[in-house]
């Protein structure tokens, strides 16, 4: 069973990756420091912090910052495009974890663009908050410590 970050990484790439806004993307599993002009425009997804919150003995909650990166080309429209592209991530990401069954809403949008010799480069950086109720991480039966 993969961990329950992995598995909404894997989740919110494929439903990005199936819209057809983003069909041209390059879909990334790790976001570079640096992308050359070739590979844009690119889609990353991220989870670079979890919270732990023992609720009770026998639940947790579990709060992870979910990212969605885009960064294209263009000229001087470059961020007027990235709001659309917000918009269809954000209905994306939500209809994907909640579907399911996980609690989610988007915390904050950046958009931050910059000149690549003559084009305009923007990225895209949205956090979303989602939140999972489940028990106590424990060792499974066959890996629990013996006694001599």
């Amino acid at each position: 069973m993969a961990h329950f970050r992995s598995e909404y990484r894997a989740l919110v790439r494929a439903a990005l990756r199936d819209h057809a806004r983003f069909a041209d993307f390059t879909i990334l599993k790790v976001w570079p420091g640096s992308i050359d002009a070739a590979t844009l425009p690119v889609l990353g997804v991220l989870t670079p912090q979890d919270r732990c919150e023992q609720e009770t003995m026998t639940s947790t909650s579990r709060r992870t910052l979910l990212q969605v990166a885009a960064r294209r080309a263009g000229h001087d429209e470059v961020e007027d495009v990235l709001d659309a592209d917000s918009e269809i991530i954000e209905a994306v990401v939500n209809a994907a974890i909640r579907g399911a069954g996980i609690s989610c809403f988007l915390d904050e949008t950046s958009v931050v663009s910059n000149t690549m010799g003559e084009r305009h480069v923007g990225t895209l950086v949205m956090s979303f908050r989602l939140t999972l109720w489940c028990p106590p991480a424990t060792l499974p039966d066959d890996t629990a410590p013996t006694t001599p």
